[in-house]
């Protein structure tokens, strides 16, 4: 279990991390990264109020991926879309 659970977390953090260097070339890269990056945070919201039926415990380690992760993905998408909007004004000057 901790294996498969490393093994989505490395996944999906490098998935973030390859969307912000490649969101940086295209105004459509920086949209498409953000979309994307809205929907893991999505997941990872309802996932972080799910995984509260599982245990007993306050702060199992899924709380813990799940608001990493998720507060990851929005700061990617606010990055996206900071990009996206300075692009869009460089091609208009």
């Amino acid at each position: 279990m901790n294996i498969v659970f490393l093994l989505v977390a490395g996944v999906l953090a490098l998935l973030l991390l390859a969307a912000i260097t490649l969101s940086r070339r295209s105004l459509i890269a920086c949209v498409t990264a953000s979309v994307f990056a809205l929907g893991i945070a999505a997941f990872c919201a309802f996932g972080f109020l799910a995984s509260f039926e599982l245990s007993d415990s306050p702060l199992s380690r899924w709380h813990l991926a799940y608001a990493i992760l998720g507060i990851g993905s929005m700061i990617t998408a606010f990055l996206g879309l900071r990009g996206a909007r300075k692009m869009k004004a460089q091609r208009k000057s």
